[in-house]
Order: structure tokens, then sequence, then C-alpha cells
């Protein structure tokens, strides 16, 4: 499935095979934006020190969900349309292009310079829309119209974007609150949209086919309908109660739908017990999230369960397997990638379950958590740069 052969020509021998496919630039540029932001969010935390554009909770979420996320989807979505299509997605001057304006949303709010906060917001606003308008072309001329779903839902992040930057700049009260929410809500969205897919399939070929992963099309339509479901009344504002309740029926949901996928050989393969395992920490963040409306515990530490453990592992594990895949590799993950997924699993750990028994221990664990997000993404780009920047070891171009 994301491994078909490629349309684009061969990279000569002796040039950086970089601007190829979205995936190599935008999967080393989310690579770095989890390791480097974290380093700095982490001193910010502990010092107090910073010169941003924004309060520092609110730019370490807006880069988490709209940093980070946004060039994992952005690698990931440009790589598989071609596939899908058959067309050829953004490469070259492009490519770089749309990947130096990412860059750019990153930096215009850490930098120390009188620049206006419009311009901040514009610069960052922009990304996300271009990217839909750049993948959409190619599915809406191929007739692949299955696929406008990712359109739409871009289309809604960019919105969640959008309401955020017009909180930060005073034109909408709660709009920062309800940006990032809407921003996390769209990508477990996009996540349950897209694993439903994926994931499943992952496994029975990583299993070399001998198993056959199991869906309902009950569970699944249901999966869809909870996640909107909770995300509507959340932001709304809705009883807590009916709130908690969504929440906790969202979890079952979802768990009865990872049980059908699950398959004992799993735990054998790293790349897919990192999916597994992933799926799970969203199981556990929905399950906190329902108590934490019920008023039983701290809601930041649901949001980190999805956030720090499930978007973590699914994306790293899927930034693996798709490079893997589309530079000619064969699909399994080197050690020092199983270790980072270990690492992320043992952050999430500290951040969401380590506070619930020692609540002491708040602020270490938040510190101590972001240097191993930060450590377990700098061995993934230490790893994998050679990967994104050398032509396919199989010579074919990509």
């Amino acid at each position: 499935m994301l491994i078909n052969p490629e349309l684009t020509a061969k990279c000569p021998a002796g040039r950086t095979a970089l601007l190829q496919l979205g995936f190599r630039p935008f999967f080393l540029l989310a690579g770095l934006s989890a390791c480097l932001p974290l380093l700095y969010w982490s001193h910010v935390y502990a010092s107090g020190v910073e010169t941003l554009a924004y309060p520092p909770a609110t730019w370490h979420g807006h880069e988490m969900v709209f940093g980070y996320v946004v060039a994992v989807v952005a690698g990931f979505l440009l790589t598989v349309v071609k596939n899908w299509t058959g067309r050829q997605t953004l490469n070259g001057i492009a490519l770089m292009s749309l990947a130096l304006l990412w860059i750019a949303g990153r930096i215009v709010p850490v930098v120390d310079a009188d620049i206006p906060l419009w311009c901040v917001s514009l610069v960052d606003f922009a990304f996300v829309p271009l990217l839909a308008v750049a993948l959409a072309v190619p599915i809406v001329k191929a007739g692949n119209h299955r696929n406008l779903i990712f359109i739409v839902i871009l289309a809604v992040y960019t919105a969640a974007n959008g309401i955020f930057h017009l909180g930060v700049n005073g034109l909408l009260a709660d709009g920062v609150r309800l940006g990032i929410f809407a921003g996390l809500f769209t990508v477990l969205l996009l996540i349950s949209v897209m694993g439903g897919r994926v994931i499943p399939f992952f496994i029975e070929r990583g299993l070399g086919g001998r198993v056959t992963a199991r869906k309902w099309k009950g569970i699944e339509v249901l999966s869809t309908i909870s996640l909107l479901a909770l995300a509507g009344f959340y932001l709304l504002g809705a009883d807590a109660r009916v709130s908690a309740v969504t929440a906790l029926v969202t979890a079952a949901v979802h768990a009865i739908r990872l049980a059908g996928w699950y398959q004992k050989g799993v735990w054998s393969v790293p790349l897919l017990w990192v999916l597994v395992t992933a799926y799970g920490w969203i199981v556990i963040g929905l399950i906190m999230m329902g108590l934490a409306l019920a008023g039983f515990l701290a809601e930041m530490l649901a949001i980190h369960a999805m956030t720090a453990g499930g978007i973590g592992l699914i994306t790293a594990g899927m930034m693996v397997r798709v490079s893997m895949g589309h530079s000619g590799r064969s699909l399994h993950a080197p050690d020092s990638l199983v270790l980072a997924f270990m690492l992320l699993n043992i952050a999430a750990i500290t951040r969401v379950f380590v506070p619930l028994a020692w609540p002491a221990l708040y602020q270490d664990t938040v510190i101590v958590s972001a240097w191993l997000w930060a450590i377990a993404f700098a061995i993934f780009v230490i790893r994998m740069a050679p990967v994104y920047w050398l032509p396919r070891v199989d010579g074919r171009p990509g």
C-alpha cells in the first residue's frame, strides 16, 4: 500500500534526495521540532525565562499540535496521496518552499525581534491551507474523491489554527483554548480515520499474512461519530457529566476497535507494537478524560496520555515505517529506534502516571518527561537523517 512504484525521475548519483518526496524533508523537520522545542520548553518551565510571542504554555501547546504534528501529517499525506492518485505531489523547489514556510512558522514566535503579532500569526496560519491545496489538486485530477475526506480534515485543522490566532491577537475570547483543543481533536480524528485504514493492514502484512485483523462496520462508524460528539460537547462547554459519559463511551468504542486489530504476534515486531501501544495510549487518555471531566483527576494528565503517549508514539512509528518503505529499506525498526519507542513510552508514563502517585513531583515529572521525549526524537533524527538525505537504496526514484 505504501511502497508502490514511484513516478518521479531517478535522483542522479551524488545528489541529495531530500526534495524528491514529501516524507523526506517533513519527517526530518518533525523529528527536529519534537526535540529542540521540548528542550527549550523544559528550560522555560524550569527557569521562567523566555522571549516568546505568546505565553510559554500557549506556545508549547500550539507547537505540538500545529507545529510537530502538522509536519508529520504533511510528510505522510504528500507521500501517500502520490500512491493513491498515481500523480506527482510536490517535489523540488515547490516542496522546499512549503518546508521553508513551515520553518518560518516555527521561528517567528521565538525570535527576539519586534515582529507584529498579526504577522507571526499570518506566517504560521498560511501553511495548512497551502498544504491542503497542494494535496487537493492531484486528488481531484485523479477523481480520487474518497480521499477528499483528508482535505476536509485539513480545512477543519485550518479553522482551528485560525481560532487560536484570533485568540492570541485578542479578537476572540477563549480562542486560544478553543483553537488548541479543536486542533487536538482534529488530530485524533485524523489518527482514527487513517489508523483504521493502515494499522490493520500493517499488522496483517507485518505478520506475514498469517492473520486477519477484525473490523466491524458498526464500530468503525462509531469510532468517528463518538470522537466528533466528544469534541462537540467539550468545545461547546456542555454539561461536564454529558462530556464525561461521552468520553468513556468513546474510549470503549476505540478499545473494542483495537481489540479487533490486535494479534499476539505484534509484540515481536517493533513497528507493530509501537502502533498498538500508541492506540492504547489514546484509549487510556479517553478514559482519563472521562474521569477528569467527572472531577476525579487533572485534565492535563488525560491530555498528555493522548499526546505524549498516543500521538507521540503513533507518529514516530508511522514515520519510521513509511520512511523505510519509501527509501527501499526493509520494513523493520533498527535497535536504536526501538530504544526511542521505549523512551517515548517511559516519557508518557512519567508525565501521566507518576504525578498521580506522587503529586509533589509534578514539576519534576514535566521536565524529566520533556527530556525523555527530546532524547527519543534526537535518536530518531540521528538515525533517520541519512535515510532522508540519501537516494533510495534500491536505486528507484522517490
